[in-house]
């Protein structure tokens, strides 16, 4: 994806709060598989399912972010942390580089304001459907 378009992706950081049932988005790892709410700003829990089943989501990457006594980031802070470390994973785990596919992009889960506060540098990239629809497969490369 040109690098104009992987800006946009900023405004698709999403926030994570507390758990509040399903699967606390926290617990996914590369290679988990999920469902998003209906309401997407801020994420408290996900529907875990089969890469192999209609999903939302493939998680690809988690890391900690690196800025430990920075205040929260802004988004274009939030860009300059995910995108140096994740456009290159993303390229392993696919098999193609971020500006080469059109029928998927990635997306992130990060830290709210509070966890952030508290020392949560969790950060997880995901890919999804540009157009919102669903996935039915894995992306990683066999």
């Amino acid at each position: 994806m040109p690098r104009t378009v992987a800006a946009a992706l900023v405004t698709i950081g999403l926030a994570l709060t507390g758990c509040t049932g399903g699967t606390d988005p926290d617990r996914l790892q590369a290679g988990d598989c999920f469902d998003l709410p209906a309401s997407a700003d801020r994420i408290a829990d996900v529907s875990q399912r089969p890469c192999t089943e209609s999903h939302d989501g493939e998680v690809f990457h988690v890391f900690g972010a690196s800025a430990e006594s920075a205040p929260y980031p802004t988004d274009p802070e939030w860009e300059q942390l995910v995108f140096p470390v994740c456009d290159p994973v993303f390229e392993t785990y696919t098999g193609t580089f971020v500006g080469e596919r059109l029928d998927i992009e990635y997306r992130y889960f990060v830290p709210n304001a509070n966890g952030w506060s508290a020392g949560d540098r969790r950060v997880a990239c995901f890919i999804t459907s540009p157009d919102g629809s669903k996935l039915d497969r894995s992306h990683a490369v066999p």
